[in-house]
């Protein structure tokens, strides 16, 4: 059952395929997007170079690509949180 009482979840999760990363405004592959919703996205660090990349508190402008299709979407991010290899951002 998913009613308003039941799912917690203020927006839905997005439907992304196993492939999609998330790049810097450098072009430095930050890791792959686990989870994305209405209020943000969950990327999964490859190394803990990519994680210096990924402070909590550090605002960034990601790009979403998905290598099957070639699409591609940009978001204003800021690091939420950092639990081992876990980087979890909100939209701004």
């Amino acid at each position: 059952m998913n009613s308003p009482e039941i799912n917690r979840r203020r927006f839905e999760r997005l439907e992304l395929t196993e492939a999609a990363i998330a790049v810097d405004e450098t072009g430095y592959q930050l890791g792959r997007v686990s989870t994305a919703g209405g209020g943000g996205m969950q990327v999964d660090a490859p190394s803990s170079e990519a994680l210096e990349h990924m402070k909590s508190g550090t605002k960034l402008t990601v790009t979403v690509v998905e290598p099957t299709s070639a699409t591609t979407n940009m978001f204003d991010v800021e690091v939420c949180y950092v639990h081992g290899y876990s980087v979890g951002m909100k939209f701004r």
